[in-house]
């Protein structure tokens, strides 16, 4: 399971580049298995979030639209990895964005360290022992990156920073240009500066939590199931139109809208559910209409009819 809390309006997929400079998207390094829950706080956001999940066509995505203090006191020590972009001051965007030039200052600078600070202390509490958080930015500001890393490490004595895979041009983080404590761990991590690299600047950590006891995870969707009329809609369709042989017990229902869901699906409460996975249609009176994300999610193979 891992839990995604991207910057806003971030595509938030593209995160490990692959050979010869193609981007793979964590839904494909995860090969259709788990549960990756992306995590969108701004409600205005979320259409972004789920196009962009959509366009990927990936199979075991739940969208949501919490707090991380919502998604800790629900789940707890849950996911294996946990990666968050956190909002920041910006100062790697400087050399594309004027805005960003614009609105920066010292005491964005401040705030931003602040709020990243609580957003990380959250998400801590989210991994599991033997899990993985990634904290990265877009800025340069030790006081936003370092500083921060080096907070949480004094307050979580389970975590510890672990290294990251080296590319041409990546710099090392630099602890020594913290004004209190210089920890050498915190050279694990990463800085990405735009004359180095094909690309803007930015700043990554991996943070290890250490084994431990690990809780067996608990509680499994309680979305609806089709009704019998609502099966045979939909059975009439399939068989049709596609060639898939998909367990019923994935197909679940949220008011007129069918969904096929993540096989590892957790209960999610009250918690706000944008999307629990891919949406294949409406579910009419007299007939089951397709929707344009399964047209994005079925593979070429599995199309009866197709050009």
């Amino acid at each position: 399971a891992v839990l995604l809390a991207p910057e806003p309006g971030e595509r938030v997929l593209d995160l490990a580049a692959a050979p010869g400079g193609k981007t793979t998207h964590l839904a494909t390094l995860m090969q259709g298995q788990g549960l990756l829950v992306a995590n969108e706080i701004k409600t205005k956001r979320t259409g972004h979030l789920v196009q962009n999940v959509e366009r990927w066509g990936a199979g075991n995505v739940v969208i949501m639209n919490e707090t991380p203090e919502n998604l800790a006191d629900h789940f707890g020590p849950y996911f294996d990895r946990v990666l968050v972009d956190a909002p920041c001051s910006g100062e790697g965007m400087f050399r594309k964005d004027m805005g960003a030039r614009a609105d920066w200052s010292l005491e964005m600078v401040q705030g931003c360290a602040v709020r990243q600070g609580n957003i990380l202390r959250v998400a801590g509490k989210l991994v599991r022992p033997g899990g993985h958080l990634l904290y990265s930015t877009c800025t340069f500001a030790p006081e936003e990156n370092e500083s921060v890393i080096a907070k949480f490490l004094e307050e979580f004595t389970d975590y510890e920073a672990a290294g990251l895979q080296q590319h041409p041009g990546f710099m090392h983080g630099r602890p020594d240009w913290l004004k209190q404590g210089n920890s050498a761990d915190l050279t694990k991590a990463v800085r990405l500066f735009p004359h180095r690299i094909a690309g803007e600047g930015h700043f990554a950590c991996l943070l290890h939590r250490k084994g431990g006891e690990v809780a067996e995870r608990t509680g499994e969707s309680r979305l609806a199931r089709l009704s019998k009329t609502q099966a045979g809609h939909w059975q009439e369709f399939a068989s049709k139109t596609l060639r898939v042989d998909w367990d019923e017990d994935r197909l679940r229902v949220v008011g007129d809208r069918l969904y096929f869901i993540p096989s590892e699906m957790p209960d999610f409460g009250r918690l706000r559910v944008v999307h629990p996975g891919v949406w294949l249609g409406l579910l009419k009176k007299d007939r089951f209409e397709p929707a344009h994300p399964l047209a994005l999610f079925i593979k070429p193979e599995e199309i009866a009819n197709g050009v």
